[in-house]
């Protein structure tokens, strides 16, 4: 029995280390040469909500302080929200694009971009596809990931809100998303209950989980009391008119106590750690190209 478990256990760390050694990151720091002027240009989605703003501002406040010698400028990927915060107010914000077309002409060198989008998701892809055009346009142009990109991200996501909300059940609540990184919900749920969090429930607005499958959860958990926390960086349109609308009147509907939280993440200074971590990880490393690693091997056999 003991050659047994032995062998199943070098089983086990043989396929740890092999799923690290996918990592697929190589130590590369970015280094600035004299005359060589470097910034961080923050990636927000937005919102139109003035109030819940502070979150964002609080993000770039805590970065700006962190990364002495950068400079630190924002954008919002969300085109209807900078649309709807002109017509209101006539301020003006920038999209990834113009934000890294003024950087180019203010002689920025060396750039890293950090979103502080939850997942790799819609928004994700696209601000991708719109820094490709950027390729050349700077000595070192970098891209951070988002908040829930690898394990370690969604184990430290689930421990914050553990530790904020340990004496409550409570259910995050995402955006959600058609898009495959949805998925992502359903891995923050699985982590927090192998952790041992079973007070923490997560549901998406506009994806699945939704309303329906988290109340049934609930139910079959005889949970008569709930607090929703939005997963959202921001406590925006859909914290005040979905959660704090329709999610919370529904769970009453049924019995169910409810409270709302109307703290973006972006306030929350575990999670603006984690984007700090993300940016300097970018800074530190550069992806291996795949490509040329894949033909390397073959050279072997060729």
């Amino acid at each position: 029995m003991k050659l047994l478990a032995a062998g199943i256990l070098g089983l086990l760390l043989s396929q740890r280390a092999f799923s690290h050694a996918g990592d697929h990151r190589i130590d590369s720091k970015m280094k600035v040469t004299c005359g060589g002027k470097k910034g961080i240009l923050l990636v927000h989605f937005g919102t139109s909500k003035e109030g819940a703003r502070r979150a964002l501002e609080s993000i770039n406040t805590h970065v700006q302080e962190d990364f002495e010698g950068y400079e630190v400028r924002e954008a919002y990927t969300s085109r209807m929200v900078i649309k709807k915060i002109y017509s209101e107010s006539g301020q003006r914000y920038l999209t990834p694009k113009e934000a890294l077309e003024g950087m180019k002409r203010d002689g920025f060198t060396h750039v890293v971009v950090q979103a502080s989008h939850v997942i790799n998701g819609i928004e994700a892809d696209h601000l991708n596809e719109e820094m490709k055009e950027f390729h050349g346009s700077f000595k070192d142009l970098r891209t951070g990931v988002p908040l829930l990109s690898t394990t370690d991200d969604y184990m430290r996501v689930a421990d914050i809100f553990y530790e904020r909300y340990k004496d409550k059940n409570i259910v995050l609540v995402g955006h959600g998303t058609p898009h495959h990184a949805g998925s992502g919900y359903g891995m923050l749920q699985y982590i927090s209950h192998r952790k041992g969090y079973d007070n923490i429930f997560v549901g998406t607005v506009e994806g699945y989980p939704g309303i329906g499958e988290v109340a049934k959860d609930l139910v079959g958990n005889n949970i008569d009391k709930v607090t929703l926390v939005p997963l959202m960086v921001v406590a925006g349109v859909h914290a005040q008119d979905d959660i704090a609308g329709e999610w919370k009147d529904t769970l009453e509907d049924m019995g169910i106590q409810t409270e709302v939280s109307m703290e973006g993440m972006g306030e929350i200074r575990e999670i603006q750690h984690l984007i700090i971590d993300h940016i300097e990880d970018a800074i530190s490393h550069v992806k291996e190209d795949m490509m040329v690693k894949k033909n390397n091997i073959l050279r072997e056999i060729s």
